[in-house]
């Protein structure tokens, strides 16, 4: 694999030129005047074929490179050399060195070099070859996602790249488990990567050093619901105008009418949800009572500050 910057990819524009030179008519030795237009323009075609395919292939290599930095083409047993690092139903928290990456990134270029030459070429490149790489990490999850890159967002360095790799039945039982990872200010990161590695193995990578992971059901998850408290079936009450729950001590009994058939009373709980309103609840306001949304668990760091 040989690395060339941006103008060292494009066609020897002086053999193009040349022949355009032939075909236009100008005195080249030892041809004759030509004056084909559309052997001209063809001349033309393919030149910008050439150019094109040249900057196919930049970019082709970019994202393979980007993909490295994201541990996309590097073997699990490189990251996990032991079972015992992540047992069953484990979290890792963890952020990549850069220098790391930069070796990883000069490894994966170092396949062409075959000469002293080489390997001075590389070493005055390589350094351009890695932040234009970095750059492009940024637009590896969108692309994948069908997602339109915001050009603008890829202006800036990622720094240091943080994550976490999960060993849970979670990963098999919830495909569509979301992911947010927050800062030490507690700013949302970028995600760059999240994928399943296997049925119970996921990772994911995000632009800074996680100090706080929240995990939250898929918005399937979206449903109806109550919370068991001691031998009764209770329902947190929400506001009304805001949406909002209210007080944790803010609940109504759910009156179960039948438990072996699992059936809830709803004529008596909403005259409970009246009570605690003051007002008639419609059947409206008692599906928005009602409903209960997915869970969020929270993950913090031992050293996250408080």
């Amino acid at each position: 694999m040989r690395l060339w910057t941006s103008e060292q990819q494009q066609p020897p524009l002086h053999s193009a030129s040349a022949n355009l030179l032939r075909s236009s008519g100008a005195p080249v030795m030892g041809h004759k005047p030509m004056d084909t237009k559309s052997h001209i323009f063809a001349q033309l075609a393919q030149l910008s074929d050439q150019q094109a395919s040249g900057l196919d292939e930049e970019q082709e290599l970019l994202t393979w490179l980007s993909e490295c930095c994201l541990l996309s083409n590097v073997p699990f047993h490189y990251l996990i050399p032991s079972e015992s690092i992540l047992p069953h139903n484990s979290i890792r928290l963890f952020y990549m060195n850069p220098e790391w990456q930069f070796a990883l990134v000069d490894g994966a270029c170092s396949l062409g070099r075959n000469s002293s030459m080489d390997l001075s070429h590389d070493q005055e490149l390589i350094k351009t070859v890695f932040q234009r790489a970095n750059l492009q990490m940024k637009a590896i999850r969108p692309t994948l996602q069908n997602k339109e890159v915001d050009v603008t967002q890829l202006g800036d360095q990622v720094q240091v790249i943080g994550g976490f790799i999960l060993r849970s039945p979670l990963v098999r039982g919830w495909r569509g488990l979301e992911f947010q990872a927050l800062s030490a200010e507690n700013q949302v990161l970028r995600a760059l990567r999240i994928e399943t590695l296997s049925d119970e193995v996921l990772i994911g990578l995000f632009d800074g050093v996680p100090y706080t992971l929240e995990v939250a059901q898929p918005p399937e998850g979206f449903h109806f619901g109550f919370s068991e408290m001691g031998p009764d079936y209770r329902k947190r009450i929400r506001d009304l105008e805001s949406g909002k729950l209210k007080e944790e001590n803010d609940t109504v009994e759910v009156i179960i009418s039948d438990r072996s058939a699992r059936t809830v009373d709803v004529c008596q709980t909403a005259k409970l949800m009246e009570d605690v309103l003051g007002k008639t609840v419609t059947s409206a306001e008692f599906a928005f009572q009602m409903i209960q949304t997915p869970y969020i668990g929270r993950i913090e760091r031992v050293d996250a500050p408080s």
